[in-house]
């Protein structure tokens, strides 16, 4: 056989417009379309997009599993952030009588404990 016999033989077919891609094309060179899928979860390499050959992970669910737990944890920060706001606004808006209280246990402190402790 020629090489361009095996070239020929080793051709993928690409399913959504019928173009020749080369074996080792991941994407159809006219559309862009995905050729060869990668499992998330082991990395294995195949054809077929909707269940790892080697591992059998479902790729739609598994990347849902993964979009849901994304947002959860987004979800989560937007609240942590959002209590940390809300605390930090308190610490503000009550900063006058907490150094209002410093400031006079300050003065009791300095001026009339020691006078009171001197007789």
């Amino acid at each position: 056989m020629s090489g361009t016999a095996i070239e020929e033989a080793v051709k993928i077919t690409c399913p959504k417009c019928g173009n020749e891609n080369p074996q080792t094309a991941y994407f159809c060179t006219t559309c862009h379309a995905i050729l060869i899928h990668r499992c998330p979860n082991c990395w294995h390499e195949q054809r077929d997009g909707m269940n790892c050959e080697k591992c059998g992970t479902n790729f739609a669910l598994y990347w849902q599993l993964q979009l849901q737990a994304a947002m959860e944890e987004e979800y989560r920060l937007w609240w942590d952030k959002l209590w940390a706001g809300i605390v930090k606004f308190l610490q503000i808006v009550t900063l006058p009588f907490y150094g209002l209280a410093g400031a006079i246990r300050a003065v009791v402190l300095r001026f009339i404990v020691p006078r009171l402790t001197n007789r």
